[in-house]
């Protein structure tokens, strides 16, 4: 019987909080929205009716870029580190001298668009100018994803 009562109170005081949000009802008697008056005087807006057809928001950006996009078969490499790829591969030895720079992938060292393989890897990552002398390797697959293939025969340290 108690636990009747507790219900009974609970649900009496949800009724009443629910009634008295109702206080600010225009006095059109809420039915209506297209009404213009509200109790508190000031001019309501009324809805507009939707269309078929949605119209764009009035806060886009005015400064859209206009580059043409690239082709979906390549990933563009960041402007501030360019990596030159050959446009003919050489035969015999090629000799190159320069700073190695990090590949996309851990463990890859370009060098001129060269992919340099083996050598002196620690020389390579090193940040010093190297001089390297190595053989274009057309018939091997790499992860790195970039530059042409080197076997690296020797690796030589340029002192500054």
């Amino acid at each position: 019987m108690r636990l009747n009562g507790v219900l009974t109170a609970a649900v009496a005081a949800t009724v009443l909080l629910l009634t008295a949000c109702g206080d600010d009802v225009p006095a059109t008697g809420g039915d209506d929205p297209t009404a213009t008056s509200t109790s508190s005087g000031e001019p309501s807006v009324t809805p507009s009716v939707p269309t078929d057809e949605p119209t764009p928001p009035d806060d886009l950006p005015t400064d859209v870029p206009t580059t043409s996009p690239t082709d979906p078969g390549t990933t563009p490499l960041p402007s501030e580190t360019p990596v030159p790829q050959p446009t003919t591969v050489p035969e015999g030895p090629v000799q190159l001298t320069g700073f190695p720079t990090p590949g996309v992938e851990a463990g890859c060292w370009l060098l001129d668009g060269y992919l340099l393989m083996g050598g002196d890897q620690e020389l390579i990552a090193s940040g010093r100018e190297v001089q390297i002398t190595g053989e274009v390797q057309t018939d091997v697959m790499t992860t790195c994803q970039q530059g042409t293939p080197l076997r690296v025969d020797s690796v030589v340290g340029i002192e500054p």
